[in-house]
């Protein structure tokens, strides 16, 4: 109950964030999530119930597969006359219990704490994202419970945990799933997830599911007949220096079974990576945020040149569609000896306020200037300026929406605990996350 109530809590957090960057290029790139709806708060929903699952399945992982029955909790049962159909039907019934009560009320919490916006409620769509989300968990949880019969180290699971989730994610959208389920008006009809003219992709996840079921019934009766020995059977006190062998029975050859110089060697490859990843983490989130802090003060009054270039955020929709309000500008830094020529846009300062607008005219050092898009209701020309030529300090060259996004996400207080938060609690404890990674990938309960 707490997980799905989790869901739902931590979906609703995610849609105020992206409420914050609506005048941003997201809003072009994906209106689905960036409305003020419940389609909006329920698409959000079922996409961070996917992604979040797939830790959940990974965290516990001997719960929620038959990995269990590789640690022999079975054998017992099976030998005092349980039958391992039944408890292989069991288990998957419990399995799916499980993740549809979660996943329903992880739902239910969403649409509830979004009737607190006041969005115009819209019922329509919501049975066919409510199944659009279920199938996806069904597919990945049968998928890691079908492999768990395979896989011996909990390591190995993970890796693969995230392969099936890129799996997943390109098969929505090679299939035209992912197009099917964003469109507001499409999904109004139930029915439209079954129009395999428009997508193949539920049919494809219906005939994965039953290929892994069918392998679950067959092998998972056929393990839990025997007894499996531990990944690591080398606790016996042997003398020192003893060395074990072991013949590769298909090469015929005979090597060490355990090579303390290939053990370190990982250990320290290990370390290495971990170290080479925090590192990168701390010190990228630490450029960024001096880039931040920069571009911030870069605002009326105050420019700063970064290697001869003006980075300058656009906080109006006055030269739309050049530039667009909330993009990251870059402006070449002139000096009063460049030439300009009309229709290029440049930045100049008047009475200290800056201003962005496009050269229409010119005569000696005197420019004609003009903005791009008045405002509804506004008068044209009310911009319309003649000014000197050694006011202008800047040429337009370039912009870039999602530097412009993420500048303003790093404004926001979800923005600040992101890229300040996270790397100052990295750098604190550093040695008891290094240690984390390492006692989970060495220490593994299956190996």
């Amino acid at each position: 109950m707490e997980f799905g109530v989790f869901l739902g809590l931590i979906s609703i957090a995610l849609h105020f964030v992206l409420q914050t960057l609506t005048k941003s290029v997201l809003s072009d790139t994906a209106p689905y999530i960036m409305q003020a709806s419940y389609f909006s708060t329920v698409y959000i929903y079922i996409n961070v119930a996917f992604y979040i699952y797939i830790l959940y399945f990974i965290i516990y992982y001997d719960y929620l597969s038959f990995a269990e029955i590789r640690k022999n909790r079975w054998y017992l049962l099976v030998k005092m006359g349980y039958k391992p159909l039944t408890m292989i039907l069991s288990k998957l019934v419990a399995l799916c219990y499980s993740l549809i009560f979660v996943y329903t009320l992880g739902f239910t919490v969403t649409i509830i704490m979004t009737a607190f916006l006041k969005y115009n409620f819209v019922y329509k769509y919501l049975p066919a994202l409510y199944v659009a989300g279920l199938v996806d968990l069904s597919v990945i949880g049968t998928i890691l419970t079908t492999a768990s019969l395979y896989i011996k180290k909990k390591s190995t699971a993970r890796y693969l945990a995230v392969l099936f989730f890129g799996i997943i994610i390109m098969l929505r959208n090679v299939l035209g799933y992912h197009d099917v389920i964003a469109d507001r008006i499409l999904m109004q009809n139930f029915f439209v997830l079954f129009d395999f003219g428009r997508s193949m992709y539920l049919p494809i996840c219906v005939l994965i599911v039953f290929l892994c079921l069918v392998i679950c019934f067959f092998k998972a009766k056929d393990v839990a007949k025997y007894y499996s020995l531990p990944y690591n059977t080398h606790e016996y006190v042997l003398p020192e220096n003893t060395v074990i062998l072991k013949r590769d029975y298909i090469t015929g050859k005979i090597r060490q079974l355990y090579d303390i110089d290939k053990i370190k060697l990982r250990s320290k490859m290990f370390d290495f990576l971990i170290n080479a990843i925090l590192i990168c983490i701390v010190f990228a989130a630490v450029i960024f945020n001096i880039f931040v802090i920069l571009i911030s003060t870069s605002q009326q009054g105050k420019e700063v040149t970064i290697r001869g270039v003006i980075p300058y955020v656009f906080m109006s929709s006055t030269m739309a569609p050049t530039i667009v309000e909330n993009d990251l500008a870059y402006f070449r830094k002139v000096d009063k000896s460049i030439g300009i020529d009309i229709g290029e846009i440049v930045i100049f300062k008047e009475d200290n306020v800056v201003f962005v607008e496009r050269i229409i005219d010119k005569d000696g050092d005197l420019y004609t200037v003009d903005i791009d898009s008045y405002p509804p209701m506004s008068k044209e020309n009310t911009m319309l300026k003649t000014i000197d030529r050694a006011v202008i300090y800047g040429v337009f060259t370039g912009k870039n929406r999602w530097l412009g996004a993420l500048i303003l996400f790093a404004n926001t207080i979800f923005g600040r605990i992101s890229f300040l938060l996270v790397p100052v609690m990295l750098m604190f404890f550093y040695k008891q996350v290094k240690n984390f990674f390492a006692k989970s990938s060495h220490m593994s309960d299956d190996e």
